[in-house]
C-alpha cells in the first residue's frame, strides 16, 4: 500500500478492497445471468439487472472511502474473489431447463456475500462512517436476497 496510508487504516482498506472484489464478481455474474436467461420471464431478468446495478453502486461508494483514507482501490476481482463466477462456469445451464439450479446458486451466493459483509463489520478499527456504509450495504443485500426468494416463487 502507499506509504501515506496510516497503519490504523490498513486493515480497513484491505476489508473494503475485499468487498469491492466480491461486488465486481457479483456484477459480472448477474449480468451474465441476465443476458443468458432465455426464459420468457422478464421479471427474473430485471431482478438480475437490479442486483448488478446495486453492486456497481456499492463499488463506487467503497472506492470513494478507500480514496478518502489514502488507499488505492482495486479495479478487478482476484482468484480469492471468484465467489459468484464459480457457479457460472459449468454449475448452471442457462437454457431455461435449470432455472431452479440458477436460483439455488444465486441464493447460496447471496448468503455467502452476506456472511462476508457480517465478517467485515467485525473489523474493530473501522471508522464509524465506513461501518455504517457497510451496514447499509448489508441491509440492501438482505433485501435483494428476499427479492430473489420472491422471484423464485
Amino acid at each position: 500500500m502507499e506509504t501515506k496510508v496510516s497503519r490504523r487504516h490498513r486493515k480497513t482498506l484491505s476489508v473494503l478492497n475485499d468487498l469491492i472484489r466480491i461486488n465486481i464478481d457479483r456484477i459480472t455474474a448477474y449480468e451474465k445471468a441476465a443476458h443468458e436467461d432465455k426464459g420468457p420471464d422478464l421479471k427474473i431478468r430485471d431482478v438480475f439487472y437490479r442486483m448488478a446495478t446495486e453492486s456497481r453502486s456499492y463499488v463506487n461508494d467503497l472506492h470513494a472511502e478507500i480514496i478518502r483514507l489514502g488507499g488505492a482501490p482495486v479495479t478487478q476481482s482476484t482468484i480469492t474473489g471468484k465467489l459468484y463466477l464459480h457457479w457460472l462456469n459449468g454449475k448452471v445451464n442457462f437454457d431455461g431447463e435449470s432455472m431452479d439450479s440458477l436460483f439455488a446458486a444465486c441464493i447460496r451466493g447471496e448468503e455467502a456475500v452476506q456472511q462476508i459483509y457480517r465478517y467485515a463489520l467485525q473489523e474493530e478499527e473501522m471508522p464509524e462512517n465506513i461501518h455504517q456504509l457497510v451496514e447499509r450495504q448489508l441491509w440492501s443485500l438482505e433485501r435483494a436476497y428476499q427479492l430473489l426468494l420472491e422471484a423464485r416463487s
